[in-house]
């Protein structure tokens, strides 16, 4: 009896201690055409992402002779067009994709600084960091998602935007200061495919010290 007890009492802190996720409460269209998702903890984001859906090509359409019944009949179902989903961006978000550069949290606004190529044919990308927050930043965690010129994701890539030197104040992102992040270096980008330069930026873990 006082065992159960104790693993109620368990899951109620656990379900207490988890924060609840911010639901979609909105939709509005802008005058420049871009679409707002307005959320229930009074933040908003902007919608730039649609769902696409293709065949799998990869399972085989026809099976050997030699296949027995009950094998035969599994692997039929397995042929049926698998459906993958890929994310895109949407044509509102293509067209105005220079907001998609620039994010903000917490006081902090991330924008995109500089691109550029090395002769190994990775892509380098800069970032300007500006804070109006009296939160002093240890550390910044940026996601990075990478769009062909199509609007498909090629890549996405989570860094430390901003990452201060134990101990040392001077290093810590503070209210007032824009600052230069290093330069990150990612792999496997087709210069050819990425000649619109589409991305999309969103803040996530970020640590301060008073």
């Amino acid at each position: 009896m006082y065992k159960a007890l104790r693993t109620y009492a368990t899951i109620a802190l656990l379900m207490f201690s988890i924060p609840a996720l911010a639901e979609e409460v909105a939709r509005v269209t802008l005058e420049n055409g871009a679409t707002v998702k307005l959320n229930d903890d009074f933040t908003w984001e902007y919608v730039i992402l649609e769902s696409q859906t293709k065949p799998d090509t990869a399972v085989p359409a026809t099976l050997p002779a030699t296949v027995g019944t009950v094998a035969a009949a599994d692997s039929t179902a397995a042929t049926t067009a698998e459906q993958a989903t890929t994310e895109t961006l949407t044509s509102n978000a293509i067209a105005q994709s220079a907001l998609l550069k620039s994010t903000a949290k917490g006081g902090v606004k991330v924008s995109l600084l500089n691109s550029q190529w090395d002769d190994d044919g990775r892509l380098g990308l800069t970032f300007e960091l500006n804070s109006t927050s009296p939160e002093h930043y240890v550390m910044i965690e940026l996601e990075i998602s990478l769009f062909a010129d199509s609007g498909t994701l090629i890549s996405k890539e989570k860094v430390k935007v901003w990452q201060a030197i134990f101990r040392m104040p001077d290093t810590y992102l503070r209210k007032g200061q824009t600052r230069d992040s290093r330069i990150f270096w990612i792999e496997g980008i087709d210069k050819a495919q990425w000649t619109k330069q589409l991305m999309s930026l969103k803040m996530g873990e970020m640590d301060s010290r008073m």
